[in-house]
């Protein structure tokens, strides 16, 4: 698992910050996804976890932390998702945690939205807006 190079890629403006950091075990999307080109921002991702989900074998918490999400970042997180889902069926250990703000009915309702559509343990977890989403 040493060998895994992590992923990780800054927030901006209009893109999330993406932590995938396998040494640590972190893994986390967080911030704003409105990004120009999602295929840009998001095809690292799906690449990374292609190359190396296989090769991690400890239990794995994926953390969604996002504030805003346009309908474009909503589809390629549908689909990272449904990669993730992959992984799970054949046998490993993971758990996503999407959390929201308690006044954001928008991404609560999307993170409801994938909990029924994808066979993998999605947990909708609240936050106080006071709390820090970081």
């Amino acid at each position: 698992m040493n060998n895994i190079t992590p992923l990780i890629v800054d927030r901006t403006t209009k893109t999330p910050q993406i932590v995938f950091d396998p040494l640590n075990n972190i893994y986390e999307i967080s911030g704003r996804s409105l990004p120009e080109n999602v295929v840009k921002t998001y095809e690292p991702v799906l690449q990374w976890i292609d190359q190396n989900l296989g090769k991690i074998h400890q239990p794995l918490v994926f953390n969604f932390k996002l504030d805003y999400l346009n309908s474009a970042s909503a589809k390629m997180v549908s689909l990272l998702l449904t990669k993730l889902e992959e992984f799970y069926k054949s046998g490993s250990n993971i758990e996503i945690r999407w959390h929201y703000n308690l006044d954001d009915d928008d991404i609560l309702s999307e993170g409801e939205i994938y909990a029924k559509l994808k066979k993998i343990p999605i947990h909708l977890i609240a936050i106080n807006d006071g709390e820090s989403n970081e």
